[in-house]
This record gives structure tokens, sequence and C-alpha cells, in this order.
């Protein structure tokens, strides 16, 4: 089992059969698009043991049981699957990181971070910031290829005045160690989604899928 599904088949067609081991895969966009709901969708429906960094306290429970049934999955067996850590700063993210060393084994298929850049974003000097969110990525990085497990830094927006459009931030700290990187936006249209392929090894670039947030958590339109 080399990928892992994301629990919608357009999604995992444009990613050429699901989210990479072995691998980062950056998924990005602005607040209320999907991306929280698609990492924890992931971790519940593929084997393995998910370890789950929540730097935005946005990781629900209540949320991960409710996609666990209305999926006919048993819910407290889903839960235990998850081990939880909620980082204050970054500095506790730092450490939180290089303990997953210690933590994680083969019977994990799934690291999240949720978001990684929350906490960098409101501290002050950048410059040295930028050389510790590379050294987070690169323990990430290297527990995906002794683990072969995938791992999904999820990152956040801010506003570019120079393109006028959305940026990830810290987006060539990521991008350099991020093999697939994935865009998540809004629609007006009341619960529906577009997924943009950004960059992939070997998909093409810019490819969309549309997709939609339900109790079951992302669903096919």
């Amino acid at each position: 089992m080399d990928k892992l599904t994301t629990g919608s088949r357009s999604l995992d067609e444009l990613l050429g059969g699901g989210i990479e081991r072995g691998i980062l895969t950056q998924v990005y966009g602005a607040f209320a698009t999907g991306k929280t709901t698609l990492a924890m969708q992931i971790g519940l429906l593929n084997r393995g043991k998910v370890a789950y960094i929540d730097t935005e306290g946005g990781f629900s429970p209540e949320r991960l049981k409710l996609m666990a049934e209305t999926r006919g999955l048993n819910a407290d067996e889903t839960l235990q699957k998850f081990i939880i850590f909620e980082p204050q700063d970054f500095k506790e993210q730092k450490r939180i990181i290089s303990k997953l060393k210690t933590i994680v084994n083969e019977r994990f298929s799934l690291v999240v971070v949720d978001s990684i850049t929350s906490h960098y974003r409101v501290e002050k000097n950048k410059q040295s910031l930028n050389v510790e969110l590379g050294k987070q990525l690169q323990v990430l990085l290297w527990l995906a290829r002794k683990y072969n497990l995938a791992v999904i830094v999820v990152n956040q927006v801010y506003f570019d005045s120079n393109s006028n459009s959305l940026k990830p931030i810290a987006e060539h700290t990521l991008g350099y160690k991020c093999k697939d990187i994935l865009r998540l936006e809004k629609l007006s249209r009341p619960g529906i989604r577009i997924a943009v392929l950004e960059r992939h090894r070997f998909r093409p670039e810019g490819g969309i899928v549309y997709f939609k947030i339900t109790d079951k958590g992302i669903e096919d339109i």
C-alpha cells in the first residue's frame, strides 16, 4: 500500500493515487477551506497510527467521531489511532517535533502538523526562525523516509500586496522541502471548495478538482 487515500476519488486522481509516503505534502489555504478536515480524514481512512500536532486547537475529537460514525466506522477505535500534541508556542513545537523521533515507529502511517506556521507567524525574528523551521521540516522528512509514512504540513496564507494574491507563509522554506503542494480555496457557493495541485513530482501542475464538506468530511461533488 504505497499511497494514503484522501477518501475522495477525484482528489486521489489529482494526486496520482493519494498522499505520497516518504515525502512532505503541503496543504495550504485560507481559513475554513477544509485543511483540517482533509488531514483528519486521511488519518481516519488509512491503517496505522497518526501523530497529530495541533497548533491552532482545530482538531476536534467530536468532529472525528461524527466523521467515523457517518462512514460506519468504529468511533472509539478511530480516536485511539490518533496521538494528539498541542504545542503552545514555536519553541514547544520544536521540542515536540524532535520528540517524534522517539515516538513514531512502523505502526504509524501519518504525521500531521496543523498548522506548521501558526506559532511561527507571531514570532519576531523571521531570519533565525526560517532556519529553525527548516530543521523541523528536516526531522519530519527523516521520519517520512525512515518509516515510509506520509507527512502533511498544513500551512496558512497571507495577503501579498505585490502580487495582489494570497501566498503561503514561509513559502520558500516550505517549498524547498515539500515535494507535493495542494492549495484549497473556498467558492462563493456555500460548502463547495476547490483543490489546486500547485506542485507534484510526476503529475501535471495546475489540475483542479471540486469537493464539498459534509458530516462525513470531504466528499466528491
